[in-house]
């Protein structure tokens, strides 16, 4: 691994450079103290690590809505042509934080298993990311360390980390990709690049965020065999069902197709389109199959599979817990449903549940 050493100034005059060459998004302060990834005024670039949270993970730059999957259309003889929608172009999202680096990791897990989704996949080998290390929590909802993904650097083609008292930083370069980039930013070589990661990593606070009332191992079975009916049904009775929570989460990749046809006048030709569009389980219609029936109509049940899914389902299946502890399902939920909370109140449920057994059994 190489490591270099830039200072902030020398990073925003390579941001600028890497613009002119490429699509080139970095979190921007939008209104109030929102924040989106978006091409910033390059010339105005504002302090490299004081940015919270986007309000969309920067993985939906590789998984965007409304994408165009082909194009097709009737010609006069009734046959079907079809193209793929538009090609993947190069970008660079820099700025990435850890929790939305393993947001894409997660991503990349999900569509490179069974069949490839090759409309992503094809985005993500155009896609270099230039993450950045966190020092200090986001905010109140931030519980990244409580689910593993504080430190997380796969993926990352450079891996930037502020070094404490100082405007410098230090670069660690992890691809070939990161290689091309960095021969455009002038910076040194960096000495003993472990020891000053490890000086600027002993300034974080302990504990780093919220967390958990039980250890991370023993979350995937504690949310897996609780049921936990009341817990579901006391925040369900909140929840207006929008699906915000799950538009805004670095690791949700539902989605629907849908089908775009005109038709000529003469009704012999036509054209149109087949896009996706993002989808979320909180909403009431997800779960609904032909014929009218719905497996999860009720919100309580919409919660319950949430939950599940991120903290059991996947991990079943992948091995991995599918939350990044961003905080964004909270933040951004207009009754300020957190889902770090439900976790932590079904493990509170189960140990009640475990308590009242055994006083059962001591009392019998």
């Amino acid at each position: 691994m190489k490591a270099f050493i830039a200072s902030q100034t020398q990073i925003k005059s390579w941001f600028i450079h890497l613009a002119s060459d490429a699509e080139f998004a970095f979190p921007v302060s939008t209104e109030g103290d929102n924040y989106r990834f978006e091409t910033p005024d390059i010339n105005n670039l504002s302090e490299l690590f004081s940015y919270k949270p986007s309000l969309l993970p920067p993985g939906k730059k590789i998984f965007p809505d409304n994408e165009i999957l082909f194009n097709y259309h009737k010609d006069a003889a009734g046959h079907y042509h079809f193209s793929q929608g538009p090609a993947a172009k190069p970008q660079i999202l820099a700025g990435v934080r850890p929790c939305d680096l393993k947001g894409i990791f997660l991503l990349d897990t999900a569509f490179s298993d069974g069949i490839k989704d090759t409309h992503y996949l094809q985005r993500r080998a155009q896609t270099a990311i230039i993450a950045f290390n966190c020092l200090s929590p986001c905010d109140e909802r931030c519980f990244c360390a409580a689910v593993q993904s504080l430190d997380f650097q796969s993926g990352a083609d450079i891996f930037v980390t502020a070094l404490p008292e100082s405007d410098n930083c230090l670069l660690e370069v992890l691809s070939s990709r990161g290689e091309q980039l960095i021969n455009s930013l002038q910076c040194i070589t960096a000495e003993l690049p472990q020891k000053l990661k490890m000086q600027a990593l002993a300034t974080r606070p302990s504990p780093f965020g919220k967390q958990f009332v039980l250890p991370l191992e023993q979350l995937a079975d504690t949310i897996y065999q609780q049921d936990a009916d009341a817990v579901y049904e006391q925040y369900a009775q909140r929840c207006f069902s929008c699906g915000t929570c799950n538009l805004v989460c670095p690791s949700c990749y539902c989605f629907e197709t849908k089908d775009e046809f005109s038709l000529a006048a003469d009704l012999q030709q036509g054209q149109g389109q087949k896009t996706r569009q993002w989808d979320a389980c909180l909403n009431p219609g997800f779960a609904e199959v032909a014929g009218g029936h719905n497996f999860r109509a009720q919100p309580a049940a919409r919660q319950r599979h949430r939950v599940r899914r991120k903290f059991a389902y996947l991990h079943q299946r992948f091995e991995h817990i599918f939350c990044t502890g961003c905080g964004r399902c909270g933040r951004q939920c207009t009754t300020g449903i957190d889902i770090f909370d439900i976790v932590n109140d079904v493990c509170q449920a189960t140990d009640t549940l475990s308590m009242n057994k055994e006083q059962g059994v001591n009392g019998a």
